[in-house]
């Protein structure tokens, strides 16, 4: 498994990297500075380095700079992965200090593998350059490099410029709004502050309708209610209707009107009003909406009114462009924050229900919609049926009979579209459907289909009580929440395939393992049918010692495999029927070395070697073969030993017949605190009795 040493001070940015990394079978090791990273190096190199560039203390350039300088490091590949330094330049000067690869985020993850391949295919083929920046060449370098960092100042520079001037922009509106939090806490501080100034009490302001540029009354001072209602009454001012507002709103300029009665287009809803000002509220050419100011003098303004006016009204439009601005972005971290916390969850859960429940709480919370559901296509039946579901009043939406040939899931799923309804007027439906529908009282439906490699695995359902008109923003970020539930289904998928392929491996190794004990069985005739035994009582013991599952299988493994060694002792000494000599005994203990020789390249048995290797070891450290004492011998070899000599005593040998129970007892106690554990001893005492009474 090949290590990979990643390098970036942000945490965030480490995660996803050493997510990706050990998700696609990498080893991982993580530093937050250049100098972290030469310090882990230095104590166990990786096959290669991936780090960020902008970072403080040592950056990427002075971290390469560094490693490729350094006799033990610079053999190891470098490869720059970088979001902010991304001029051809600065590309440059990173394989000019010999660097592999120069890659920019964000980069497509088969992409960034294939590099990261690429770079050690080359280690492993060719000598890998080293950094020429040595000696003569070090000036150049610090030229380079005081050029890339100034390149940065620069940027940092424009953008603290740009920023400055939004500062001062909202300094600017603050100062004479107060720092509203709203449009309409801004008009009314606008209205007010415009009666201060021209001394008069008569102020509106209509705002633009996005979709029908339509101008709606939001806030007024100065006037009677009765002379509002006669306003609201006049209804909505269309944009296409003669009026002094909308000619404002129309050609976007000041207009001034001394004398209201020589003017057939002025709305009269107050009797007393002579005179008249209208001031678009503009800001780079894009109209928000419009102010009137009314007065019953004749000539009541003058051009410096509409002067002050018209820079407040600026104002006014930086406001509600910036309040507009921050809830849009506001919106946009709302969904980024939707979709961080579906991957999360598709990250880290194993349970498709759970993921999805999730999803749907984020559809019904970041659409406003009020129910969601998803159904998954049956692979046998090729069914959409019910899988999770929130915002339901009643629980008939999960029953899979509600839906019949012609409902809109199935129409979905065939045309691989997106379908949208409002209202159920001939559709052909079940009866059941349309009582859930009426019940539920649903007035809007969209299907999506849930796509994974071009193939239906599913569909998003929406449901809402209300009328809804989605924007192409709204359908777009509902087809991205469409697309983690696709993700979340298909990785649902891939791990059951994972899991039952898991399954069959282990399935075929244990197998594989019975296969070989039976083998030794079978060789060793004196023996046969120990191994089973010994296995099932040492399952006992481990049970009652309280032996967790996964050690417990382990164990299993063990104890089949714990004569495996015996394969290499010759025959004339392992099927001699008498004592043996002194110069046999020695090749004969040899087997427990010989088991863990053979078996320990293989990864998946390594857990298990413990009984093999280590089950003639004692207590008192007088065993093999390393002369293993107390806790020190594992305690799976620990619980084997006893059951393994007991066994022996308790079967019939070509050189001896089998002792009594009441013998065999006699002598594992003596071998208590010697041969075996005490603690084991008294345990398996009370198994054994439990053992023999069934």
């Amino acid at each position: 498994m090949k290590k990979v040493l990643i390098v970036d001070d942000l945490q965030q940015n480490l995660y996803m990297l050493e997510v990706l990394l050990k998700t696609n079978g990498f080893e991982v090791e993580k530093a937050g500075s250049g100098n972290e990273a030469l310090e882990l190096a230095s104590k166990n190199k990786p096959d290669v380095i991936v780090s960020d560039i902008l970072m403080p203390g040592m950056d990427g350039f002075a971290l390469c700079r560094t490693w490729k300088a350094d006799e033990e490091l610079m053999s190891i590949p470098f490869i720059f992965y970088t979001a902010t330094y991304t001029d051809p330049r600065d590309e440059k000067l990173a394989y000019s200090l010999g660097a592999e690869r120069f890659l920019v985020k964000p980069m497509e993850v088969n992409e960034f593998l294939a590099n990261l391949h690429e770079v050690l295919e080359e280690k492993s083929t060719h000598s890998l350059p080293q950094s020429p920046q040595s000696g003569e060449a070090a000036p150049e370098f610090y030229k380079e490099y005081n050029e890339a960092l100034i390149r940065k100042l620069e940027d940092k520079m424009l953008e603290l410029q740009k920023s400055n001037q939004r500062l001062s922009a909202l300094f600017q509106a603050s100062s004479i709004l107060h720092s509203p939090k709203s449009p309409n806490e801004t008009i009314s501080i606008i209205l007010k502050t415009i009666v201060e100034i021209i001394h008069y009490e008569n102020a509106l302001y209509f705002s633009i309708a996005e979709d029908s540029k339509d101008l709606i009354l939001e806030a007024y001072t100065g006037f009677s209610e009765s002379a509002i209602q006669t306003l609201k009454e006049h209804k909505v001012i269309h944009k296409e209707e003669k009026s002094l507002l909308t000619k404002v709103a129309n050609y976007r300029k000041p207009l001034l009107v001394n004398d209201v009665s020589q003017e057939p287009n002025c709305i009269r809803f107050d009797a007393s009003i002579q005179s008249a000002m209208i001031i678009p509220v503009l800001l780079e050419k894009k109209l928000y909406g419009v102010i009137g100011l009314y007065s019953p003098k004749l000539n009541a303004f003058t051009q410096d009114d509409e002067e002050s006016i018209s820079a407040l009204s600026n104002n006014l439009a930086i406001a509600i462009d910036n309040y507009r601005n921050q809830e849009r972005v506001t919106k946009q971290l709302e969904k980024i924050s939707a979709l961080h916390y579906i991957d999360m969850a598709i990250s880290n859960s194993m349970d498709l229900s759970t993921t999805l429940n999730i999803l749907l709480e984020q559809v019904t919370t970041q659409q406003h919609i009020d129910a969601a559901d998803v159904l998954l296509i049956n692979k046998d039946t090729g069914e959409c049926q019910f899988s999770a579901g929130r915002g339901f009043l009643f629980n008939t939406i999960a029953d899979d009979a509600i839906r019949g040939d012609q409902s809109f899931d199935k129409r979905s799923v065939k045309s691989k579209t997106t379908i949208q309804i409002s209202g159920l007027t001939g559709e052909k439906l079940t009866p059941k459907y349309i009582e859930m529908w009426e019940k539920e009282k649903f007035k809007m439906y969209m299907a999506v289909p849930l796509l994974s490699k071009g193939q239906v695995v599913g569909v998003l359902e929406v449901y809402n009580r209300s009328d809804l008109s989605p924007d192409s923003e709204w359908v777009d970020f509902l087809n991205t929440l469409a697309g983690q539930a696709a993700i979340a289904i298909e990785n649902s998928i891939m791990l059951e395939e994972l899991s039952q392929s898991h399954t069959n491996l282990i399935f075929a190794y244990d197998a594989t393992i019975k296969g070989w004990s039976k083998a030794m069985d079978l060789r060793d005739k004196e023996t046969e049918g120990h191994t089973q035994r010994v296995t099932e009582m040492t399952m006992r013991l481990a049970k009652a010692m309280g032996v967790n599952n996964e050690k417990m299988r382990h164990i299993q493994r063990g104890a089949l495999l714990h004569d495996m060694g015996k394969l290499g002792v010759p025959d004339g000494i392992l099927l001699k029927p008498g004592p043996l000599t002194d110069e046999e005994w020695v090749i004969m203990k040899q087997h427990p070395q010989i088991a863990y020789d053979m078996l320990s390249p293989i990864e998946y048995l390594r857990p298990a070697l413990e009984i093999p290797y280590c089950h003639h070891e004692k207590w008192d450290g007088s065993g093999y073969p390393r002369g293993l004492s107390g806790e020190d011998i594992p305690l799976a070899a620990r619980l084997f030993a006893i059951v393994d000599v007991w066994d022996a005593l308790s079967s019939d040998r070509p050189y001896r017949p089998a002792w009594s129970s009441e013998r065999v007892m006699e002598y594992l106690q003596s071998q208590s605190g010697k041969h075996f554990d005490p603690r084991i001893f008294d345990e398996f005492n009370k198994v054994l009795r439990d053992y023999t009474r069934r």
